[in-house]
């Protein structure tokens, strides 16, 4: 059973990264939960369950992006071989100094060095997907009212991703840091369309 589930996680698909952060991610965002309406409860604040739901979905996907983007390739998956079999070696394995890509892949298309797969493709579309829910979920669960600071949230976020990258083993790649300035600002201008429809319809009522 172990087995099969392992092979799942190690396939190296979208899918099979998505498991082995889900655990973590559910069990992060519970604590948060417990912990978060505790001192609500405590300071005797209304709770805004919708408002305190959404806060969590977030810190889930915070999770589970920070397990995507940033921590080694299989990391979860060789820290649960450490906890349950003791299989520590392959975690110790994932921290090296991977590459360093400057040049966009559109640019490698137009010289010719690169031709632009299906595997290129779906790199790129799932790099901005996975960013999509930052943009959106930020406005809502915080104070920012205004696209100009998301705008600026949404060049630094990628460009701090990709430092941390190199220092856990990963690769820094120009291309990510478009993608994922894209799909922040596809995420935050889609959050601030709701916001004013709300806005729209409280006025209406």
């Amino acid at each position: 059973m172990f087995q099969k589930f392992r092979s799942l996680m190690n396939s190296g698909s979208v899918f099979g990264y998505f498991l082995q952060a889900l655990p973590v991610a559910v069990l992060v965002g519970i604590l948060y939960f417990i912990i978060r309406i505790a001192l609500l409860k405590k300071r005797k604040n209304k709770i805004d369950w919708l408002s305190e739901v959404l806060r969590v979905l977030f810190v889930c996907y915070l999770t589970g992006l920070v397990s995507l983007v940033v921590l080694p390739a299989n990391f979860w998956l060789c820290f649960y071989e450490g906890i349950f079999f003791g299989w520590w070696d392959g975690l110790q394995e994932r921290f090296h100094i991977v590459d360093v890509n400057l040049v966009p892949s559109v640019i490698k298309c137009l010289a010719g060095e690169l031709a632009l797969g299906s595997w290129v493709k779906t790199m790129l579309v799932y790099n901005i997907l996975m960013f999509v829910p930052f943009g959106f979920f930020l406005p809502l669960t915080t104070r920012i009212e205004s696209f100009r600071k998301m705008l600026g949230i949404a060049v630094l976020t990628p460009v701090c991703v990709e430092v941390l990258q190199l220092v856990f083993g990963r690769s820094f790649d120009v291309d990510d840091l478009i993608c994922n300035f894209i799909g922040i600002l596809a995420g935050a201008a889609l959050a601030f369309a709701v916001l004013k429809i709300s806005a729209l319809s409280e006025r209406k009522h």
